[in-house]
């Protein structure tokens, strides 16, 4: 399965197939689409739950959730191994040839907008219209738009570049607290036993909602030379984060 990519990168692409599959019902669709957001695996997309489990969280009693998942899997997205009445749950796999499928729409889709025009793509244009130089007429500054990024400049922790990994703030990505990317790196955070992100980054105000500053939206893959840049990214950033309130507490 070299020529594949990891779930975690063709996840998007693996649930569009399902979603545009008339011949899947919504119900066998829900049961797929929580499997893929709430418990696949980042490399494999393989995911446990039992029949129990995923009917609580979707509102469906544990027999339609088996009828779903035959369907499913008779569809060719997803392979079950069924578990034992020993208390073994089953376990479900992306089919190899669904993920083959979403691997190529993935690669296809990044060959779609090359990055520059050397390279014979498209550049994207800029906003505006600034055509004053050539008889045109400069468009007047959106004042609200600009207070509004200030105050988002100012809300964002001022992490310092020294001795981080990942670069500037601008490397970090603002992921909002609640939402299911912020179990993921917790659960891996969990793994290298560290603590929380709860309690160990402050939460920040942007656009409306509060949530952390993180290397990326979601963790690489394990054991990759991204993850280990991560990692080390976000130990600084937590180093930092105690630092400063060892020195905020002092003053």
């Amino acid at each position: 399965m070299s020529d594949l990519l990891p779930f975690c990168k063709i996840k998007l692409q693996y649930l569009l197939e399902m979603v545009t599959d008339h011949e899947l019902d919504d119900n066998a669709l829900r049961v797929a689409l929580y499997l893929a957001l709430a418990h696949a695996d980042h490399e494999t997309g393989e995911s446990r739950p039992s029949f129990e489990t995923i009917g609580a969280a979707i509102g469906k009693h544990a027999k339609s959730v088996k009828r779903a998942l035959n369907k499913v899997e008779a569809a060719g997205y997803m392979t079950v191994e069924r578990g034992t009445n020993k208390g073994n749950s089953s376990r479900y796999h992306p089919t190899k040839a669904a993920l083959k499928r979403a691997t190529d729409r993935r690669r296809e889709g990044d060959k779609v907008v090359p990055l520059s025009r050397a390279k014979g793509g498209q550049s994207c244009p800029q906003s505006g219209t600034d055509l004053s130089g050539k008889g045109g007429q400069d468009r007047p500054p959106n004042r609200e738009q600009e207070l509004r990024k200030e105050r988002e400049r100012a809300s964002a922790p001022d992490w310092s570049d020294e001795g981080q990994s990942g670069g500037a703030r601008s490397d970090l990505v603002f992921v909002p607290r609640g939402i299911c990317f912020v179990r993921d790196w917790n659960e891996r955070l969990a793994r290298e036993g560290m603590t929380t992100l709860e309690r160990s980054l402050p939460q920040s105000p942007h656009e409306h909602h509060l949530g952390y500053w993180l290397p990326a939206r979601t963790p690489a893959p394990l054991g990759c030379a991204e993850w280990q840049d991560q990692l080390q990214l976000l130990r600084d950033l937590i180093r930092e984060t105690s630092e400063n309130a060892e020195h905020c507490h002092v003053v």
